[in-house]
């Protein structure tokens, strides 16, 4: 679709009134003439399930209903995306645009109406799977095969990207960190309330904090990090302090701590990694077994590379003999989408951006195993 612009962090701003194509209008808008043959396309696939089918899968919609969720989330999608609404454009997709759909801007629809979050989702990417697989079938589809399948695998619950041929999680990971271009991870990271609170402390200490004749665990430095961070005590703030000491970035000269650069966009970048990290680790040390924390790791680390649901959680602890661990490791995974760490929505899913700070946390797990070992 052609585009002018895509605002990032405002999804499914709502139209002002009089002088905005409700959501639902502008979808019917961009479907255009494909409105027709995609509706007799889901009147036929339902006719080949048979009434013997019926009720097998996880969700059914009724035929209109699918149409309707299909018109009103490409609303949602092209007026988020600021799209010039041409009629009948609705024939190529980028899975990035599809993936904010679903995680962002879908959840943000149903927090605005009072509506449950899971099931508009699941709703949705059932109508717009149905939708892909009809412009592949009826040659409609406008891009390269290779972007259909991509957009198809976000979709139906996958993520799309190159990262799924790569030898190991490491380099899985270090690909799709690098797949990001490198201000975006720093917006993606930023857009993080918690890691917001924590920058915003940076700011503070590049200024320069007076240790008060403290040594540095009991100096006011440390009080800097625990205002910022009240609410997040997974987070040791003189840890915290401590680490970034002994990593150089902070300083301590004539009895006051700074740290240089915090307005540089890679030291930044760097500092936000670092913090998620810790974060992260943090939050999974509450795991009460390694069944738990291999669990939620996999959750975390599946969320940019390729993202898991509660029902694969507890299956792969099941078939490891370990299927009481299920509500602790669903439990920490709850407490990092409280923290925005993941998507409020399954399958969970994290910002592309903070694939360095996942990788950091699976490196500090994999150099535990080995120190263990």
């Amino acid at each position: 679709m052609p585009k002018k612009k895509k605002p990032r962090g405002h999804p499914a701003r709502q139209p002002a009134a009089g002088n905005q194509l409700s959501p639902l209008r502008a979808g019917g808008r961009v479907l255009g003439d494909l409105q027709v043959p995609f509706r007799r396309f889901l009147e036929a696939e339902r006719a080949e399930e048979g009434e013997q089918d019926a009720g097998d899968t996880a969700l059914e919609l009724p035929v209109e209903d699918v149409e309707a969720r299909l018109m009103e989330s490409l609303g949602w999608l092209v007026l988020s995306l600021e799209a010039d609404l041409v009629p009948a454009a609705a024939r190529r997709f980028g899975a990035a645009d599809l993936s904010e759909l679903f995680t962002e801007i879908v959840p943000a629809v149903a927090e605005h109406n009072d509506l449950d979050a899971q099931e508009l989702v699941d709703e949705t990417r059932l109508a717009w799977t149905s939708y892909l697989m009809f412009l592949g079938e009826s040659e409609q589809w406008a891009g390269e095969p290779e972007e259909l399948a991509d957009c198809l695998d976000v979709a139906s619950g996958g993520v799309a990207g190159a990262v799924a041929g790569q030898g190991s999680v490491l380099d899985a990971l270090t690909a799709a960190e690098a797949a990001v271009p490198p201000a975006d991870r720093l917006e993606d990271l930023q857009s993080l309330d918690v890691v917001a609170a924590f920058l915003a402390a940076v700011d503070e200490l590049a200024a320069g904090v007076d240790l008060a004749g403290a040594e540095l665990p009991e100096s006011p430095v440390v009080e800097v990090l625990r205002s910022r961070l009240a609410d997040v005590p997974e987070v040791d703030p003189v840890a915290l302090l401590l680490d970034l000491l002994a990593d150089g970035v902070l300083v301590v000269e004539d009895g006051r701590a700074v740290l240089p650069d915090a307005a540089d966009p890679e030291r930044r970048y760097q500092l936000a990694t670092f913090f998620l990290a810790s974060l992260v680790t943090g939050v999974l040390a509450d795991c009460p077994s390694p069944a738990a924390i291999v669990a939620a790791l996999s959750v975390v680390t599946s969320a940019v590379l390729q993202p898991m649901t509660a029902g694969e959680v507890r299956g792969y602890l099941e078939e490891s003999g370990e299927g009481d661990e299920a509500s602790a490791a669903l439990a920490v995974v709850r407490r990092l989408v409280d923290l925005g760490v993941l998507s409020p929505v399954e399958p969970w899913t994290a910002r592309p951006g903070t694939a360095g700070a996942v990788l950091d946390v699976v490196e500090g797990f994999f150099r535990s195993e080995s120190e263990q070992d």
